[in-house]
């Protein structure tokens, strides 16, 4: 059930959601109250969104066209048009529903003020102590999003977008939850590795338990010492790793074990954001084992090209190997 994998805003943009608050039905009604006893989880979400939409206090009228273009074109100017997918009825109710996410959207506006922003660039690493007590070490090129008040949330969130490691603080009778564009990793109190480049979320586990919600709305458990893949179409698949490996980046190391180059080559990409040419293609296929520092980006690509055998150039922004 895609419900599942909503998010305040997202119940925010939904028009079944919408339409169910502010006219329910008692089919309506029985199907939201069904599905959070089968999400417990997902109550509190629902029950913000609830109050979200309620406190904008708009009525369920045909609105005034005049009025109606005016909104629009105040939301426009504060959020992304691409955002909105607005149900289109005859029916008054549904075009009442419709009228209400367009003036949700400002309303969203306010609700992405209420986390904190961290951003880091090419080559930069950066290390976040939480308000709860949990640790986030945030790769080059990688930004996360976190939740105001976090410590006196039960359900502490963040929304990652890149690579960071995890270290999250226990805390009785809360959750803590990483959301990414292809899943939600479920969190009581662990260390872990997230990875959301290239349409995929890549999460290695070093210590406790966490959980995956995938599309199909089945949890996904994983234990120490597992990596689990979600592709943008929400498939989950998992094999054993060695947890360092992964997270070797936060020491500055890359530590290669029968690693293909062409992986290697993206990591220079998503690290430096540097170009690399191969004048013999037949390179990225090699695969290497070792441990390199990764500290210097030129000092690295120097050293690679030691072992690769061959000459590195500077070519503009970017290097090639010969």
């Amino acid at each position: 059930m895609r419900y599942s994998l909503f998010t305040v805003e997202d119940f925010c943009r939904d028009p079944d959601f919408i339409q169910w608050v502010i006219s329910p039905t008692h089919q309506s009604t029985a199907f939201w109250e069904e599905f959070v006893n089968a999400h417990p989880y997902k109550r509190l979400e629902v029950e913000q969104a609830i109050s979200y939409i309620r406190a904008m206090q708009l009525s369920e009228i045909e609105p005034d066209p005049e009025r109606l273009n005016e909104l629009r074109t105040r939301i426009w100017e504060q959020v992304d048009q691409e955002s909105i997918n607005v149900y289109r009825s005859s029916n008054r109710v549904y075009l009442a529903a419709a009228s209400l996410v367009f003036a949700l959207l400002g309303g969203l506006w306010w609700f992405t003020q209420s986390t904190t922003t961290f951003h880091t660039s090419y080559g930069e690493k950066q290390e976040i102590l939480l308000a709860d007590g949990s640790k986030v070490t945030l790769n080059a090129q990688s930004e996360i999003k976190v939740s105001k008040n976090l410590a006196n949330k039960p359900i502490r969130e963040v929304w990652l977008k890149g690579e960071a490691y995890f270290e999250i603080a226990k805390r009785s009778n809360t959750k803590f939850i990483v959301h990414t564009p292809e899943t939600h990793i479920e969190v009581l109190g662990t260390m872990f590795n997230v990875n959301t480049r290239r349409e995929k979320t890549s999460v290695v586990l070093t210590e406790g338990k966490v959980q995956l919600m995938n599309e199909a709305d089945h949890p996904w458990v994983m234990k120490p010492g597992q990596m689990a893949i979600v592709d943008k179409n929400k498939a989950i698949l998992s094999h054993n790793v060695i947890p360092e490996h992964y997270h070797s980046w936060k020491e500055s190391y890359l530590i290669m074990e029968d690693k293909p180059v062409v992986e290697i080559v993206d990591m220079v990409k998503d690290t430096y954001g540097i170009q690399i040419q191969f004048q013999d293609s037949s390179l990225l296929k090699k695969r290497l084992s070792g441990k390199l520092a990764t500290d210097r980006s030129e000092q690295f690509l120097e050293n690679l090209s030691t072992i690769l055998e061959c000459d590195l150039v500077k070519q503009g922004n970017g290097y090639e190997f010969r």
